[in-house]
Order: C-alpha cells, then sequence, then structure tokens
C-alpha cells in the first residue's frame, strides 16, 4: 500500500458522472467546456462528427478512440501513457458500452459455450441471453473499469463519463431518473466512485425556446434522482460548464 502525504495528492483531478436524455447536449457541451487536451472514448457507432461540428471550435484539442472490444479498452485504460498530455478524458457512454458492447461479448461467450443441441433449440434467444452469470461478470468487469478510470482521476486527470437517463429504474423504482446503466450491483454502488454526479436538463429562455448549454444539477433536495455532490460552496446547479464547475 502506497502512503501519500498532502502535500503529495493531486489537486487536480475528479471523476465525474454526465447522464441526461439524448439530444440534450451533453457531448458538445462537455467537448466544448472541459479543459483542453481531451482525450474521447467513444462507446456508440454514431459519428462524433456533428457534436464536434456543433461546438464550432475549430481550433479544439481533442484525440479519439473507438472501442472495438472489451480487451482493447482495458488495455488502453491501464497505461497512463496513452493520455499523457491530456487534461480531460471522456467516457461516452457507459449506457451503451453495458447495454451493448460488452454484454455482446458476454453472450457471445456464453453463447460459444453451449452445447450444440443447447444452441439448436432456441438459436436467436440463446445467443441474445444474458444469464444470472453473465449479469455477475458485467458489474464486475464496470467495477474493474471504473476502478481503472478512478485511478486516472487520482493522478490529476479530469475524467468524465456519460450515460443516457432511465425513468423509474429496475433497481430502484422510487427515482424519477437515474443513469441508464444495465443490472443492479453496479448502479446501485457506482456513486461512491465519483466525485459528482450530475442530471443534465434543457434549460429554456423567456418564450420556451431551448438554449444551450443545458442545464446541470448535482443535487437532488428530494432524493428523486441520483446526483452527487463533493465540493465547496452550495452552487449545486447551473449551465454546464465543465471548466466553471470545477472553477479551472
Amino acid at each position: 500500500m502506497k502512503i501519500l502525504t498532502k502535500n503529495e495528492l493531486s489537486q487536480d483531478g475528479w471523476f465525474i458522472l454526465l447522464y441526461g436524455t439524448t439530444g440534450v447536449g451533453k457531448t458538445t457541451t462537455i467537448v466544448l467546456t472541459s479543459p483542453m487536451p481531451v482525450m474521447y472514448i467513444q462507446t456508440e457507432a454514431r459519428s462524433l462528427k456533428p457534436s464536434l461540428d456543433a461546438a464550432g471550435r475549430p481550433d479544439l484539442e481533442i484525440d479519439v478512440a473507438i472501442y472495438e472490444d472489451w480487451a482493447g479498452l482495458n488495455e488502453f485504460v491501464a497505461n497512463p501513457k496513452n493520455f499523457g498530455r491530456h487534461k480531460t478524458i471522456v467516457v461516452d457512454s457507459y449506457s451503451h458500452l453495458m447495454s451493448v458492447g460488452l454484454s455482446t461479448e458476454i453472450e457471445d461467450q456464453a453463447h460459444e459455450a453451449r452445447t450444440e443441441k443447447e444452441r439448436a433449440v432456441k438459436p436467436l434467444a440463446s445467443q441474445t441471453k444474458l444469464s444470472q452469470e453473465g449479469y455477475g461478470a458485467l458489474s464486475s468487469l464496470m467495477f474493474r473499469l471504473t476502478a481503472a478510470l478512478g485511478k486516472l482521476s487520482r493522478a490529476g486527470k479530469i475524467v468524465i463519463v456519460t450515460a443516457l437517463l432511465q425513468e423509474s429504474p429496475k433497481w430502484n423504482r422510487e427515482l424519477a431518473a437515474a443513469p441508464a446503466l444495465k443490472g443492479r450491483e453496479f448502479p446501485v454502488n457506482m456513486p461512491g466512485f465519483f466525485d459528482l454526479i450530475g442530471l443534465v436538463e434543457p434549460r429554456t429562455d423567456g418564450d420556451g425556446k431551448i438554449v444551450y448549454p443545458p442545464r446541470v444539477r448535482f443535487q437532488s433536495p428530494d432524493d428523486s434522482f441520483v446526483a452527487k455532490w463533493t465540493g465547496v460552496g452550495n452552487k449545486t446547479q447551473g449551465p454546464l460548464d465543465i471548466s466553471k464547475i470545477l472553477s479551472l
């Protein structure tokens, strides 16, 4: 176990989870307002170009890493040299990674492990069914990835993870809104990893027209949605501006 003095602790690192509905402006605003250079880890199949075009910043310093498989992602995140020049690391998004990328790999491995007779009974269902063991693996692997990203934040990087919004999630029906994360074990326990968890919502002007950037809320007064604030002061909501939020 390594022991650090107070002076040796990084003052710059943050670990942030931002979630909201698709199209609310998370990606564009994060890229536009985060300290440069940015390493953007893309887990979704969609093109990043529309978000970069919407940012309207030809001077953006951004590198993009495309998710191909779980082993490649883990190897990439585990090597600090991949982020040597970057101040901000963005993983977009955990929702897609859990529901599509990682889940598909777990399902495919389970399908290949079944006998030919088992696969022939329900060929499509057997290929896409995530068992209890599969859900356990999904949670365990996500905990490992999140711990590795947390290590980067402790080394002084600003690490931002995004997720979609899910209403009344299965793991807690009392919540009106939460990050859309598959399974139960990981969504229940993941808040402990993050310094900030914010709900990103549309912002409107006096005429009811949507304006940008969107609003983010890091506290839920009635605990109706997942949120977390670790910081000084009580300004826990406002326009989404990463640099201003972190006072950089």
